[in-house]
């Protein structure tokens, strides 16, 4: 049975679409949007391919300065093509680091490059040992230990493999499984809901990789196709993961956007399957309208087309018809952040070519209603149609957890707070706050101790005390407790 908390009513109305550009290095091929230096705000990183007529391959970061503009702060030579560049909490610091490639000419060795602690003059080298062509990256939990574990794809090489974290940031060599295909993506989820994130790598198979303390349990999903995307997502709201695949058809710009559902017991059924016109190669999973349900977003590389295509999820295992944006040349990728602290998730993306190019990175911002503009809006639209500018839920850290995580919340002005959790069945478990609580940042920690594994949703009212206006907020995240 499915669950929706309506926020707001929402008109969806596309037009023209309007996005603030930003000029970053050439051959811009990855992005990726978090808080780096921990002012409340998310930055931005860009991965490149090498290019032979600079002779530069690496990763630029671009600063939020608080209200969604960025100014390009630092480049880093890495001299390896990024196809997957990530940021992710790897030690026992707050502060994330940046996941990224190195490669080693000399020693014709390929690395992992962890840049840490937003110390750029701080990055440490894990070596893959290997030169085939580690191209697909990925990270999660793998061994239910708390900390971030790396994982792997050389397509070439027909291989995954997965780099073990100690806790303190410091990685195991790659241990590596071989398969009798070429694999197109990699990804990391729980899909059993026992703690541990399990492993999916697509090709011309779909293959899950239970994990377990003793190892990993092995289930074939298909072998009929080939896929070469790949996420995994909780997308119909049943409190379990599913997998959502791209792959190609026959002429080779038909191609399908799948849907395998999983029954909570990792039996994996399609479920949905549109074909679309050229092939998907920037799968993203975001909420957008912020219905309680995960929308997709992809990037298509149809001649002459390439562009940003978002379908809205119907909450009825049904989606949209594609919605094009950004209408540029050689869009390679995107991603989705919400970049101007306004409750709604933007769009990044990036534009590819190896000679110069001004303006290959866009920011489309979303103003609340699934139009997307130039500026960054300010405030949140709530169920009632008024504005409280600057109020900001943060995710929880962590997501999933167990058995405590941390919810950061902003007020921009005094209010009457009150926050509770909800079961996936909509009953109330618990009320965490229902108090007055001054301006500023807040943080409240939740011990989940005596509650079971699964989906719970957290419920922020705030109602403003000024004395001359009425405002409220209302915002519904979901979390998950992993034990």
């Amino acid at each position: 049975m499915k669950y929706s908390i309506l926020i707001c009513s929402i008109l969806l109305v596309f037009t023209s679409i309007f996005a603030a550009e930003y000029t970053v290095p050439r051959a811009a091929y990855s992005v990726y949007a978090e808080d780096l230096d921990l002012d409340g705000d998310k930055d931005i990183v860009v991965g490149h391919n090498y290019n032979s007529q600079t002779e530069w391959g690496g990763v630029s970061i671009l600063q939020n300065n608080g209200e969604g503009e960025f100014t390009l702060i630092d480049s880093i030579f890495l001299f390896a093509w990024q196809p997957d560049i990530q940021i992710k909490n790897l030690n026992l610091n707050e502060f994330p680091e940046i996941i990224a490639k190195h490669y080693n000419s000399e020693e014709e060795n390929e690395y992992i490059a962890i840049i840490n602690n937003f110390n750029l003059g701080d990055i440490s080298h894990f070596s893959l040992n290997t030169n085939e062509g580690v191209g697909i990256i990925s990270s999660g939990d793998i061994d239910n230990d708390n900390d971030i574990d790396i994982v792997v794809a050389s397509h070439s090489g027909q291989f995954w493999g997965v780099m073990g974290n100690d806790g303190t940031g410091q990685f195991s060599s790659p241990e590596y499984y071989y398969v009798d295909y070429y694999p197109g993506g990699i990804a990391c989820g729980d899909l059993n809901n026992d703690g541990r994130d399990d492993i999916v790598v697509c090709g011309l198979k779909l293959e899950v990789y239970l994990s377990y303390t003793y190892g990993f349990e092995y289930i074939l999903v298909d072998e009929t196709n080939y896929q070469n995307e790949l996420k995994i997502a909780d997308i119909d709201n049943d409190g379990d993961n599913d997998l959502i695949v791209s792959r190609y058809g026959a002429p080779h710009l038909q191609h399908f956007l799948q849907i395998y559902e999983n029954d909570d017991s990792c039996n994996f059924t399609l479920e949905y399957e549109v074909q679309v016109l050229g092939g998907i190669f920037d799968l993203q999973i975001v909420e957008i309208n912020n219905d309680g349900y995960l929308d997709i977003i992809y990037t298509k590389d149809v001649p002459d087309l390439d562009q940003v295509f978002l379908r809205m999820n119907n909450a009825d295992g049904t989606f949209s018809e594609e919605i094009s944006y950004c209408a540029n040349l050689y869009c390679i990728g995107c991603f989705s952040a919400d970049l101007d602290d306004n409750g709604w998730n933007d769009i990044i993306t990036i534009h590819y070519i190896h000679s110069y190019l001004p303006g290959n990175l866009h920011i489309l911002f979303n103003d609340g209603t699934g139009n997307f503009v130039e500026e960054p809006p300010t405030g949140i639209i709530e169920n009632e149609g008024r504005v409280i500018n600057g109020f900001t839920l943060y995710q929880n850290y962590p997501n999933p957890f167990n058995p405590t995580t941390i919810i950061k919340y902003r007020l921009p002005e005094e209010s009457k707070v009150t926050m509770r959790i909800f079961n996936i069945l909509g009953r109330e478990i618990a009320t965490l706050v229902d108090e007055h609580r001054d301006t500023g940042y807040h943080i409240v920690n939740w011990n989940a101790n005596g509650f079971a594994s699964g989906v719970y949703l957290l419920r922020i009212e705030a109602q403003s005390l000024s004395q001359t206006t009425e405002k409220r907020f209302l915002k519904v995240m979901k979390m998950v407790l992993a034990k």
